[in-house]
């Protein structure tokens, strides 16, 4: 019991020192309370992460609570650049690989900002949807979120009423996906960060623009490409499209490699690898074929522009360090609420954007904490949320008093039917556990423990990680 206090108190002391760091992104008093107030929305128990269900699981929350909570995510002038700006500076791990991709976030109505029939990857076709772009460090199998943004499609950038309503700056032009994306490379290289590949999917690697300021950059590259490109290969006299070339390859060109071990077993395929020039001018690089190991599935093709002296074993496991892009993009959205927002102001997306990449950091930051192998994100998650809603119990009277009530006197129905109090006490537990976090039973019977608990004085740790001096 006293190691479970102890071990909360601890988590709570690392979070309110990580959102220190971040002080001077946010410049006024209320801005910093808002910012706690909604990490500790984003942590807590409630199953829906936008606004109003995060601000009923709060402690001290009322009508006025909700309208600073909204206030600070939607109108409020702090900068998401300053933020993004400290959250790389702060990154544990320097050099990885930068995994480029976009996210998307299926809507029904048309008043969401960026809104519009568009490709959504969440239902694997065209519809009314949101797109971000975002890049993440992928580091001994963790990802860190470094860059997120909203895709503004060319129809909402030359809508003068729209972007009036959603708020959008005058000064944000309309730009492809891709250069975004190169964008956001460049802010990552600015912070100091080592990239030792980039990796993207075939919306990226079809543009030869991308490949081109990529080469331009010394960067090492690894990406998808549809089959419909053309590519020469080397020693041929003529082009041809890149399904063509996979076709005509002998089956000896073909071997069976296992790049990783996934959840169901080993991830294998069989890979292909010839040289070709992608375009008449460009530099000579690397195409890679993929093929499933059964007649099921598609062909895949990717263009990494490694040196020729790369076995083929180095470009496969390069190329296919892709994966757990996606995974990061289910953590976001399953366990931090990323695609639960529903504001309709530009600055207001953004807000909820970088917030949630600021709690996913300190969630991977505890997860390198514990033992080998690494618990998963939700078990990291699941640790922090049952911390933080004892905390809305232990800071809500009413709550509070219910579960003491229970502790000290059951209801009659719940009683077991013998008399022996040795057995009473499991009962006990199972009924406060039913009605509260599983934590909250150690928060109580620690009372002696807490009662002398004096929490940090810095700004985060007073909002979000005070444990109070008196439980009762």
């Amino acid at each position: 019991m006293n190691e479970s206090v102890s071990a909360a108190r601890a988590v709570l002391t690392r979070l309110g020192t990580f959102l220190d760091r971040f002080a001077g992104c946010f410049g006024r008093r209320a801005q910093r309370e808002g910012a706690s107030r909604y990490i500790q929305g984003l942590l807590n128990d409630s199953e829906r992460k936008s606004m109003q269900p995060m601000d009923a699981r709060l402690p001290a929350h009322d009508p006025a609570s909700y309208q600073r909570l909204q206030h600070f995510i939607t109108h409020s002038p702090w900068s998401t650049t300053k933020v993004w700006t400290r959250l790389r500076a702060e990154l544990p791990v320097r050099k990885g690989l930068l995994l480029v991709d976009e996210t998307s976030f299926p809507k029904h109505g048309d008043h969401s900002v960026a809104v519009a029939r568009q490709y959504c990857g969440a239902l694997g076709k065209i519809a009314n949807c949101q797109v971000a772009v975002s890049t993440a460090l992928l580091a001994a199998q963790q990802a860190w979120p470094t860059t997120m943004e909203l895709y503004l499609p060319e129809d909402w950038a030359e809508d003068a009423d729209r972007r009036a309503r959603a708020d959008i700056p005058r000064t944000l032009p309309f730009r492809p996906k891709w250069r975004i994306a190169l964008t956001h490379i460049r802010q990552v290289r600015a912070a100091g960060l080592q990239i030792d590949g980039v990796l993207a999917d075939p919306a990226y690697g079809n543009v030869t623009a991308f490949r081109t300021a990529l080469d331009r950059m010394g960067l090492r590259y690894a990406v998808g490409v549809a089959l419909r490109l053309t590519v020469q290969v080397t020693g041929a006299r003529r082009r041809h499209t890149i399904g063509h070339v996979i076709r005509r390859l002998p089956p000896a060109a073909w071997r069976r490699i296992t790049w990783a071990r996934g959840t169901k077993g080993p991830l294998a395929a069989r890979f292909a690898a010839v040289r070709g020039r992608p375009t008449p001018r460009g530099p000579e690089c690397w195409l890679l074929a993929e093929r499933p190991l059964t007649r099921r599935g598609a062909r895949k093709a990717y263009l990494l522009n490694l040196p020729a002296s790369a076995s083929l074993l180095e470009l496969v496991r390069l190329a296919r360090g892709r994966w757990p892009i996606e995974q990061h993009y289910r953590e976001l959205k399953d366990e931090l609420g990323l695609d639960h927002f529903e504001g309709r102001s530009y600055n207001g997306w953004n807000h909820h954007a970088v917030i949630a990449a600021l709690t996913c950091t300190f969630l991977q930051l505890e997860r390198r904490r514990g033992t080998t192998p690494l618990p998963t994100f939700p078990e990291a998650r699941n640790w922090v949320r049952e911390i933080v809603a004892t905390l809305y119990f232990v800071e809500t009277p009413k709550l509070m008093k219910l579960a003491l009530s229970f502790l000290r006197d059951p209801p009659a129905i719940l009683r077991p039917r013998r008399a022996a109090t040795r057995r009473a006490r499991p009962v006990r537990r199972a009924v406060v556990e039913r009605r509260t976090p599983t934590a909250l039973t150690s928060f109580v019977r620690s009372r002696p423990q807490l009662a002398h608990h004096t929490a940090a004085v810095s700004w985060s740790a007073r909002h979000v990680t005070t444990l109070p001096s008196q439980i009762c």
